[in-house]
């Protein structure tokens, strides 16, 4: 029987895909089967659809998968290359649904293959437009930073509990621990009992930073009065190690910090050369931008600023039926987390500014009753609304024009 078109449902794992062919009718045309997350189960599956094309003259095959962290994504590049595959990539939260209303009891890989398959036969969702790689290199990128901001939060913390022991003075009088000059000074004299033994000479001639500063003489004063008879009970022959090590490895991960920075800016240049229109934005830094750029792909997939907005989550919903009332309207929060953050702290710095629209529009709320985190949320959606409109005209931020956003 000859089949022009195909559906592929495959449900993706990290060491092996199972996979289920149907046709028009909704009816396999093979058994499932399974390939191995490897070249060799590539080429298998691609030698499967030649004996579909050759068994059934085949012209297109719709291969949808789902959203499963990022281990589509070697699978789903390598076939958008092969010729009469179309590619497409399901929101996990659809498939489910979609199983649910089909009264599905089991809940299998093969099972799972299957569902898919039938969701694109009677959906027949267009093909996906996944962002460039270089968008996902610098997603990737983010991702590292902030696990690395992660961990030096966690070793500030215990740098502070470790120099409560060693030079607890020190502790109380330095708001910020993880200064580049006390960060030098505590990576070669770790105890308050070090620093006092230590002439003013010798510890102004320690370096901190790129271009290797030295420190100043009232820093190196005001740590050796803090110094001089301290209560510190932890003294002696290494006493100081934990403190010299948390010291160092805070001050390595702002170094992998801020070259991951400048190579995410790098990479953001091979794409635009020119500089991030959301920067014309007060409140949005140049990283922020790339990052948001990077999430966001090709503005143009979404048609209208609603679409784009229910992307990221920001759009409010209601669960009411008939009399019965579940609560207020609330934020759906669907999409990428890290742009919602993203968002809210650059909301956050710019409703200190009086010289933008979001200002305006979150003091308006507030002075209308809305409790503050209520008006934050509608300022972030009004945020993404204009980021929206910016990328899609190209057009630097304008005050006057985005207030009837």
């Amino acid at each position: 029987m000859t089949h022009d078109v195909l559906f592929v449902g495959i449900d993706i794992s990290k060491f092996k895909h199972d996979v289920a062919i149907m046709n028009e009718n909704k009816k396999l045309v093979c058994k499932t089967f399974v390939v191995r997350e490897s070249r060799d189960g590539y080429l298998y599956l691609l030698d499967r659809l030649d004996q579909m094309k050759r068994k059934h003259g085949t012209k297109r095959f719709y291969i949808g998968m789902e959203a499963t962290a990022d281990y589509w994504k070697n699978l789903f590049h390598y076939f958008k290359e092969q010729p009469g595959c179309i590619m497409v990539v399901i929101n996990p939260v659809q498939t489910k649904a979609f199983a649910k209303a089909e009264l599905r009891r089991a809940k299998t890989d093969p099972v799972n293959a299957k569902d898919i398959a039938q969701y694109l036969v009677e959906k027949r969702p267009p093909a996906s437009n996944v962002r460039t790689p270089v968008c996902d290199n610098i997603k990737d990128l983010d991702s590292q930073i902030r696990a690395l901001k992660k961990q030096n939060t966690m070793n500030v913390n215990r740098l502070r509990v470790e120099l409560g022991k060693t030079a607890p003075e020190i502790e109380h009088n330095v708001p910020v621990i993880c200064g580049q000059q006390i960060l030098a000074l505590l990576t070669n004299f770790p105890t308050a009992v070090d620093i006092e033994a230590a002439s003013v000479e010798e510890l102004c001639q320690i370096q901190y930073g790129k271009k290797k500063w030295q420190l100043p003489v009232a820093f190196v004063t005001k740590m050796k009065a803090l110094s001089k008879n301290s209560i510190a009970h932890k003294k002696g022959p290494g006493a100081g190690l934990v403190v010299q090590f948390l010291a160092e490895n805070i001050m390595q991960c702002q170094r992998k910090i801020q070259t991951l920075n400048e190579q995410m800016v790098q990479l953001y240049k091979q794409v635009n050369p020119e500089t991030s229109l959301l920067t014309s934005i007060k409140g949005i830094r140049k990283e922020t931008a790339i990052v948001l750029e990077a999430y966001i792909g090709d503005v143009t997939r979404f048609p209208n600023s609603k679409k784009f907005v229910a992307y990221f989550g920001m759009n409010p919903t209601v669960n009411q039926s008939g009399t019965k009332n579940k609560g207020r309207s609330y934020l759906e929060k669907k999409g990428s987390g890290v742009v919602r953050h993203k968002l809210f702290m650059a909301t956050l710095c710019m409703i200190r500014y009086d010289d933008n629209p979001i200002y305006d529009f979150y003091h308006r709320l507030v002075d209308a009753g809305k409790p503050k985190l209520v008006a934050i949320c509608a300022a972030m959606r009004k945020l993404l609304v204009i980021i929206y409109n910016m990328l899609k005209n190209k057009e630097k931020f304008d005050p006057d024009k985005s207030k009837t956003f």
